[in-house]
């Protein structure tokens, strides 16, 4: 009966949201509905809200939330916000004495990552001038430097890892980079951005985000709460059972801020999901 609820309440929910960023983006809030792209200059494309992940065809990365999609459905193309509207150039606080240069592939030959996330690069990207140069999503390059919970729960965007990540165990990525991280005020819950993308790129391979083509938002939510790590992964060791409880509920809400931010899902899934799994 609870999921039955659930399912209704996000189905609503996402057609509500929905309904409001459209109205919203045709009146006056300076948002461009329609435009013209050169990675896909035969058609247009209008800034849309897809119900089930994609796959931005600038970076080549997973994408959640709002989107620039070919007017022909047939075209299944998609740009990110931040793809469709990327500048020749670019600079970040983290790498403040240089400026950054938009490509739509790397010049370089061989395999090189993300810096911010660790994901591969496989398309757009923003590099430094640098021998050695860092990679950027663009994407990655808009992430917030603070998340903030309705309850005041803070979440900073850091460099460097003060501390190891609460999923990998490590201060580096499996990529052995370091990667950008989000880290509460108190200094407790530290996550990889990577690691954080990673939960939900696997799923999304796996394809529990798409059931025999189509979407079902029960499933989504279920898919987004099994990408969460097992609490086991997440307690400190020695601590009483209500504080062990209270840990594992920020560490959780901490994860799925980090998620909106991310994938750019605005309030519909994520909030939804938040109070459900604080509810466990």
């Amino acid at each position: 009966m609870k999921m039955v609820w659930l399912h209704v309440l996000l189905r609503t929910c996402l057609r509500l949201i929905e309904q409001l960023y459209y109205c919203f983006a045709s009146t006056d809030m300076g948002l461009i509905t329609k435009i013209k792209h050169s990675s896909h200059s035969e058609h247009f494309l209008l800034l849309k809200y897809p119900r089930e992940p994609y796959e931005c065809n600038g970076c080549r990365v997973l994408g959640l939330g709002p989107c620039y999609e070919c007017e022909h459905e047939d075209c299944s193309f998609y740009l990110h916000e931040e793809c469709a509207n990327a500048t020749p150039s670019a600079l970040h606080s983290f790498n403040s004495k240089c400026s950054l240069r938009f490509h739509s592939r790397a010049p370089q030959r061989g395999r090189r990552f993300c810096d911010a996330c660790g994901q591969d690069v496989l398309g757009f990207v923003y590099q430094c001038k640098y021998k050695k140069p860092h990679d950027y999503h663009p994407s990655c390059l808009k992430l917030q430097h603070t998340l903030t919970a309705d309850d005041g729960t803070r979440l900073h965007l850091r460099k460097k890892l003060p501390s190891k990540c609460l999923n990998c165990g490590s201060r580096k990525t499996s990529n052995k980079i370091e990667g950008w991280s989000y880290v509460s005020s108190c200094g407790h819950y530290c996550y990889h951005v990577a690691c954080v993308k990673d939960m939900i790129l696997k799923k999304w391979k796996e394809g529990y985000f798409l059931q025999d083509g189509n979407v079902n938002e029960t499933d989504n939510y279920l898919t987004l709460q099994s990408a969460i790590p097992s609490r086991e992964l997440e307690l400190p060791s020695r601590k009483s059972s209500s504080k062990a409880r209270n840990i594992w509920r920020k560490a959780k809400k901490a994860i799925m801020l980090i998620i909106s931010a991310l994938f750019g899902d605005p309030t519909t899934l994520i909030s939804v999901l938040v109070q459900q799994l604080l509810s466990d």
